[in-house]
């Protein structure tokens, strides 16, 4: 469905037709001074198993130049190393 741009005003005076047509699944932005400022959508319900296949895949290799083995957690000092950030 392809999102709807409505007034403030608009919304305002209509706003149970606007929410009307969310619960069907319509999605809309309210402008106010010609500037977006909300966004209305329907919840989605339940979690989209595909599209974050998708998104993990896409950042597979991202960090695959750090070095868990250099973390300061890692290593003997982690106990002094947070103790001295803990103050900061």
């Amino acid at each position: 469905m392809q999102t709807i741009t409505w007034s403030a005003t608009k919304a305002r005076n209509e706003f149970f037709d606007l929410l009307t047509q969310v619960a069907m699944g319509q999605s809309f932005i309210v402008e106010r001074d010609k500037k977006e400022v909300a966004l209305v959508t329907p919840i989605k319900k339940g979690t989209d198993w595909k599209g974050l296949k998708k998104a993990m895949d896409a950042l597979h290799g991202v960090a695959k130049d750090f070095d868990l083995s250099k973390s300061p957690l890692r290593n003997k000092r982690a106990r002094l190393w947070l103790k001295r950030i803990r103050n900061y």
